[in-house]
């Protein structure tokens, strides 16, 4: 509201004045809140899901698996920053206290391995397309390119990326314990109030990574790569060029489209669930901040529409296994594959257990019949004891 300093404001204008600086909470904000919750036990199990099927000699042995195996990682992590931050806003709606009391060191740190997993969460999804348009137009390059190895060395080299850029968080975090408007308790992690840090803030988390890194180049590398693959996937004659191939071969290819439109449809998601969210901190940033237009009713509307755009956000680091699921028919087979493989391994120990008991018995009663045996093989037959006498 600082762009409305001295600006005499009409009853409706006044009314959303009030809306935005009243300390009572929107419902979006409680549907942001409560909403991440909700999605952190949706997410958190199925990332686990994920892992645990991946993981599989199986699927573990292919290039793509890799990435999402690294993506269920950075994705866990994104995903639980984000409820620790939802958890604090409502202790601090309801107890006017902080629930992390951060120290200086770990404000500091927590914010830049939080920046990491959003980073990663979204290039190892770029990487992902890529490597499936070189996997589907030039096939036989893919065999060289799309290793499992380079996928874990383009994995490491997007971690050092990420923690190159996201150094500046080390600089411009601390601990704000000023009074503030809410009269909470405690020092809040934020950006620390300096004019030099609040504006190298501005220009490598706006313009740098949000701006660039998160929205133009993810959204043109993505829509650019999925419009070459679909082109691909959806030409009548593009099984055709493997006609003389083997049975196995076909299978192969089959397969690769398969999971190629498994991908696409992931990383077409994350576009509809995270572009929004990204370009509305943008536009917000720049209509209030920079251009300074004073028009209460939509700064209200924006206002609303961040925490809306913000769960859907949040939703996209838990649905990605879920979109496996749906899409992806092996996927399917091997999660109903892993649940059979526990159960029959539950059973076969059972049964191992049972078998080591009976032969334990067995083994005692043949002990004693022939300690028996050899006892009385001295004695004469009328002086043995029988069966009822023992």
């Amino acid at each position: 509201m600082s762009s409305c300093k001295g600006v005499n404001f009409t009853s409706a204008d006044a009314a959303y004045a009030r809306k935005i600086q009243s300390e009572d909470k929107s419902w979006a904000w409680w549907l942001n809140n409560l909403g991440t919750l909700v999605v952190f036990v949706i997410g958190f199990c199925g990332n686990i899901l994920c892992l645990l099927v991946l993981c599989r000699r199986r699927l573990r042995r292919n290039s793509y698996t890799q990435y999402l195996i690294a993506l269920a990682f950075v994705d866990t992590g994104a995903i639980l920053a984000e409820v620790l931050s939802a958890l604090d806003e409502l202790h601090q709606e309801e107890y006017k206290k902080v629930l992390i009391q951060h120290s200086n060191v770990s404000c500091k740190v927590y914010n830049y391995i939080r920046y990491i997993f959003y980073s990663m969460s979204s290039w190892i999804i770029v990487t992902l397309a890529v490597e499936r348009l070189v996997a589907i137009r030039f096939p036989l390059w893919s065999k060289n390119i799309c290793t499992v190895v380079n996928a874990r060395r383009i994995i490491f080299i997007i971690l050092l990326f990420t923690m190159i850029i996201q150094s500046y968080q080390f600089i411009i975090k601390g601990l704000d314990c000023t009074p503030s408007s809410s009269s909470t308790e405690g020092c809040r992690c934020k950006t620390i109030r300096n004019h030099e840090y609040l504006r190298l803030d501005v220009i490598l988390t706006v313009y740098v990574w949000r701006v660039v890194l998160m929205t133009l180049l993810p959204l043109t590398i993505i829509i650019t790569v999925n419009v070459l693959i679909m082109s691909k996937l959806f030409n009548e004659g593009s099984l055709l060029d493997h006609t003389n191939t083997t049975c196995n071969a076909q299978r192969k290819m089959k397969l690769v489209y398969k999971i190629s439109r498994m991908l696409v449809i992931v990383t077409s998601v994350y576009l509809v669930l995270h572009v929004p969210g990204s370009s509305l901190d943008i536009i917000k940033f720049m209509y209030i901040t920079v251009f300074r237009i004073c028009n209460v009713k939509w700064q209200y509307y924006i206002h609303i529409s961040h925490d809306i755009f913000d769960l859907l956000t949040n939703f996209n680091y838990g649905i990605n296994f879920y979109l496996y699921i749906i899409s992806g028919k092996h996927i399917r087979n091997e999660l109903v594959r892993a649940f059979k493989h526990s159960s029959l391994r539950s059973k076969s120990s059972i049964r191992n257990g049972k078998n080591h008991r009976s032969s334990y018995y067995m083994s005692s009663y043949a002990h004693g019949s022939r300690y028996n045996q050899a006892r009385y093989s001295h004695t004469p037959l009328s002086r043995r004891p029988t069966a009822s006498s023992m």
